[in-house]
């Protein structure tokens, strides 16, 4: 079902955006009459992952960011930044920027992105593109249900019956839900909207024909997949390792840092580092099905797909590794808060200093000159004008470089009926 979230971003939907007509991608609703297999979900999900990242490599990711401006503290919408901070952290420099800045940590931020927006909009929906009633029917079974599951049947009764509702449906419905197509073509419009500034940024305004269209079907393939996963007894879960983590065997590394900043962070800091999950671009989705064997009950589980993340080298522990500038206060600052942002900021003032106290001390020794005066106190004046203007120039620096830690909490609106 739309959130709150969804109904802002359609409202900023661009009017050349509503005029587009995208052609309706060939899905196989037919073999949704019988169950798919694990292996044709795995396929679906690893072609949905493979589309999203040509989409992104040959959009938004393609041009390199020749502004200096800062390309977080553009007016993106509030869901973009409270995605970006779920499934993304800078390594060990702590340096926010180079995430966009970077065409391949781009191109997998945004990919984690646009995973994490499917999720939330799409694969969340008890059934995509389902009429009002029906939807308000799935969520009272579902609540319904809750209290009825017992603790070996662990929700496998529930999503059997959610299956059977579903199947009945969709048989008056002639096998595709009635808002299928109006549903895929609105979320394809919020996720240009939501990367519309960023977009702005990097020189493409607006989404060529193509690129929409291939917009338009990763959603189309996404909301296929959400009917395949609703019509199933089986249970699907999507688990997102969270940045910062500890990179294990079992995930999948699609990229890792290489710059001597995080090299070296076990040299520099501790003698010990550790592999952490710097961007988690797509999540771990396993399969659970209910198994029984004679007395014996339990589940039997498919790993459809691995978790796909982008490594730094970082502290051994967790408390070295902590983030110290969140992306909240990165965003909303308005100075540098980097470490190289604030060294250029004091070697500036400090070139201004030195440029003023020389015009000084070269106006007073003329002047000096001029009236015949002596010129010893006359020229301890300008240097104390000078420490003076440079202990005033360092306050401010300091003033205005201090970090406000304190969390905030970004709502975004997400139905988890």
């Amino acid at each position: 079902m739309p959130t709150r979230h969804s109904s802002r971003l359609s409202a900023r939907i661009p009017r050349h955006l509503k005029t587009l007509q995208p052609s309706q991608r060939k899905l196989p609703f037919s073999e949704l009459q019988g169950d798919i297999p694990d292996e044709g979900h795995q396929e679906a999900f690893e072609l949905l992952y493979s589309e999203i990242n040509k989409f992104l490599k040959d959009g938004i990711c393609k041009k390199a960011a020749n502004s200096k401006k800062s390309l977080w503290k553009l007016k993106h919408p509030k869901e973009f930044l409270s995605f970006a901070r779920m499934v993304a952290r800078p390594s060990a420099d702590g340096e926010w920027e180079k995430l966009l800045r970077s065409r391949p940590y781009r191109c997998a931020l945004l990919s984690g992105v646009m995973m994490m927006m499917l999720e939330k909009h799409v694969f969340s929906d008890l059934l995509f593109g389902a009429g009002p009633e029906h939807a308000e029917l799935l969520r009272m079974e579902d609540s319904s249900m809750i209290n009825v599951e017992d603790v070996q049947s662990a929700g496998f009764r529930r999503t059997a019956l959610r299956a059977d509702t579903n199947r009945v449906y969709l048989e008056a419905t002639g096998g595709v839900p009635p808002l299928f197509w109006k549903r895929v073509d609105k979320i394809t419009a919020q996720i240009v909207t939501m990367l519309s500034p960023l977009s702005g940024a990097l020189g493409e305004d607006a989404p060529s024909p193509a690129s929409y269209q291939a917009l338009h079907d990763i959603v189309a393939l996404a909301g296929w997949l959400n009917l395949a996963i609703r019509l199933s007894p089986k249970i699907t879960v999507f688990e997102w390792v969270q940045p910062g983590e500890t990179y294990r065997h079992s995930h999948l590394c699609v990229g890792e840092e290489k710059t001597a900043s995080s090299a070296s962070y076990g040299k520099t800091r501790d003698t010990r580092s550790r592999t952490r999950v710097m961007i988690s671009t797509a999540p771990k989705i396993s399969r659970h099905a209910h198994a029984a064997k004679g007395y014996f009950t339990g589940t039997a589980t498919y790993e459809v797909m691995q978790p796909h993340v982008v490594t730094y080298v970082g502290g051994y522990t967790d408390w070295d590794d902590k983030l110290e500038v969140p992306l909240q206060n990165h965003v909303s600052s308005r100075f540098p808060l980097s470490s190289m942002g604030l060294l250029s900021l004091v070697m500036n003032a400090v070139r201004l200093v030195a440029l003023l106290s020389l015009i000084s001390v070269l106006g007073l020794v003329v002047f000096g000159a001029w009236t015949s005066l002596p010129g010893g106190e006359l020229m301890l004046l300008p240097i104390r004008l000078s420490f003076r203007s440079l202990k005033w120039w360092f306050n401010m620096i300091l003033r205005h470089s201090e970090v406000n830690t304190q969390l905030k909490v970004v709502n975004t609106g997400w139905s988890w009926t």
